[in-house]
């Protein structure tokens, strides 16, 4: 009679999940190996193997996890029957809060970035898409409402997006600034971030005649 195989214990695969986000993060897709996933995260990479096919497979559930949240609450606070407004910085709010809720998904995203997408399938790339569809929708909806002056979808997109991942990728460095050069520039807690952000869209978006006005 064979022996029966083990069942893995309760939550490997979220601790896989855990250990594998670091490693690419600190490493990037190509320098981190199965090897070094199994190390951290406390397991045998038979195990690794059990629950993702390949490392590719476990890269993309990790880049998975770190946008579906993301797209399914802005896909809800798209369907709420609020003004373009209320929309917008209930979207700034969701953006800055998913990049504050994890160490890993600014390096993760990053390195993507660089490295021209590459690592990324037709699913993961669709998550990326939604983003950027739902704010395209909402500042279309604004303008129909006419409360948003027209502008250029991605610009508009990039202007929101970019300052929040540069400021907080970009923490480290103003630490190291202000010890070694006394230069300092100071970092801001998420809800000053989301304010700042909520007015420089709502500025951004303001038609000719309400500029200086918050909408």
């Amino acid at each position: 009679m064979s022996p029966r195989r083990r069942s893995p214990l309760p939550g490997t695969r979220s601790r896989i999940l855990a250990a594998a986000a670091g490693e690419f993060a600190a490493h990037g897709f190509a320098a981190t190996t199965v090897d070094r996933i199994a190390r951290r995260a406390r397991v045998n990479k038979a195990m690794i193997y059990y629950h993702f096919p390949n490392k590719r497979a476990l890269y993309t559930a990790i880049v998975r996890d770190h946008f579906s949240p993301i797209v399914e609450k802005l896909t809800a606070i798209r369907a709420e029957p609020a003004p373009a407004a209320q929309q917008l910085d209930r979207f700034v709010e969701t953006f800055v809060a998913s990049i504050d809720a994890s160490r890993t998904f600014l390096p993760l995203f990053l390195r993507e970035i660089a490295e021209g997408g590459v690592h990324l399938g037709g699913e993961e790339l669709a998550l990326v898409a939604e983003v950027f569809g739902a704010v395209r929708a909402v500042i279309a909806s604004g303008t129909e409402q006419r409360t948003f002056q027209p502008v250029h979808p991605s610009l508009a997109h990039f202007t929101l997006i970019a300052p929040v991942i540069m400021f907080r990728a970009t923490a480290s460095i103003r630490r190291r600034l202000k010890t070694a050069r006394n230069v300092d520039i100071p970092d801001a807690d998420s809800g000053t971030l989301v304010r700042h952000m909520q007015m420089v869209a709502r500025r951004m978006l303001a038609p000719p005649h309400n500029e200086g006005r918050i909408l």
